[in-house]
């Protein structure tokens, strides 16, 4: 006797090809602007301040690489991951709401990192430039996240786990001691009393700082970029 046929719940998975999709004409769409302020300065003041160079910039390389990319990986995770452990998030109300929860703290979330970075809000690190409130959302967003691939995980009805699951555990877990050591930060306003509400600095010095936020920067591109997009091929590219 058959099995009944799983309905599996894409809705999650849609939304983040959505956001994907919105994202990525977004950061592309920066892009081109400031590839032209290169080439015609007085592109820069179209907007005034906001539209500089130096502003749109780290607006242009997050929105691509935490907008654009990550929308995308999520989005796979979210069909990829039922598929291949023959579970649906239907059957699952407690995952199910926490992808839910997952999509939409992340579409707050990366509203407000894109505001606070035009607002000048930012560490001046490379990849790393969000002030620490936005670093604890996103510490949020990414235990969440955690917990949609372990429960899944645990609800599986295929004991053998596809060779795509190991690498988007491999994701969860690199991204998520990089961004953990690469942004221990001090709030200055409550620690010490001074600068503004959503200051910081860095718990490293000097050459500590340098060495670990490009330990951080390097490894960042191998695991956003290259590891969750090998998962992804493992999975979608015809096999014999």
């Amino acid at each position: 006797m058959q099995n009944p046929a799983i309905e599996y719940d894409y809705t999650v998975a849609k939304w983040f090809s959505y956001l994907a999709i919105l994202f990525g004409i977004l950061g592309m769409g920066i892009g081109v602007l400031i590839a032209f302020q290169m080439a015609f300065p007085e592109l820069n003041y179209i907007f005034g301040e906001y539209s500089l160079f130096s502003r749109l910039r780290p607006i242009h390389t997050n929105v691509v690489i935490y907008g654009f990319t990550l929308s995308g990986i999520w989005a796979t995770w979210y069909y990829v991951g039922q598929r291949v452990l023959k579970v649906s998030l239907k059957e699952s109300p407690l995952l199910n709401g926490i992808a839910k929860a997952h999509f939409w703290l992340y579409f707050i979330t990366a509203l407000a990192a894109v505001i606070s970075l035009l607002l000048r809000y930012t560490t001046s690190k490379e990849y790393a430039q969000f002030e620490w409130p936005i670093d604890v959302l996103i510490v949020v967003i990414w235990v969440m996240w955690g917990i949609g691939i372990f429960g899944l995980i645990g609800l599986r009805r295929e004991k053998t786990l596809y060779i795509s699951i190991w690498y988007y555990i491999a994701t969860f877990l690199g991204v998520a001691m990089l961004y953990l050591f690469n942004n221990m930060e001090v709030p200055t306003y409550f620690v010490a009393g001074m600068g503004d509400i959503f200051h910081s600095v860095s718990m490293y010095t000097g050459s500590n700082d340098a060495l670990v936020q490009w330990w951080f920067g390097h490894n960042a591109v191998a695991f956003v970029f290259t590891v969750p997009i090998i998962a992804m091929i493992y999975y979608y590219l015809p096999k014999e």
